[in-house]
């Protein structure tokens, strides 16, 4: 029997050490990471062009910018998201209602958490 490919996990981060992190958590729990794309412009393309699951974004990306058309690429191609930030959710202007807010420093099982919750037959694929 073929076992499914892994599922693919995006990484928007502008801290090398924070991405990185977020990178082994995933893949201790047997995702595929995507990226992590530390640059706005490279975040976009990927979000555009990549085969992905998910995605974590973080929200400043330093220099002014943010994960706002990230976010919309990923909004109009279906593709569930949560951003990783050191904001209140309230405080993320570009935020929609149904946007979920994971707040940073986060541990594998918030990671997970999260994952399950908008993609729920991730249950059994982690574990």
């Amino acid at each position: 029997m073929i076992e499914p490919a892994p599922r693919r996990i995006f990484i928007v981060e502008d801290e090398v050490l924070i991405a990185f992190e977020m990178s082994d958590i995933l893949e201790d729990l047997g995702f595929e990471v995507v990226g992590p794309s530390v640059h706005i412009k490279d975040a976009v393309e990927t979000a555009k062009e990549a085969e992905i699951d998910a995605a974590f974004l973080d929200v400043n990306l330093g220099g002014g910018m943010t994960s706002e058309e990230v976010a919309g690429i990923l909004r109009q191609r279906g593709i569930p998201f949560m951003f990783v930030t050191a904001y209140d959710a309230h405080q993320i202007e570009f935020r929609t209602s149904d946007d979920r807010v994971m707040r940073k420093p986060v541990t594998s099982a918030e990671v997970l958490n999260a994952l399950r919750d908008f993609m729920p037959d991730t249950e059994n694929e982690a574990l």
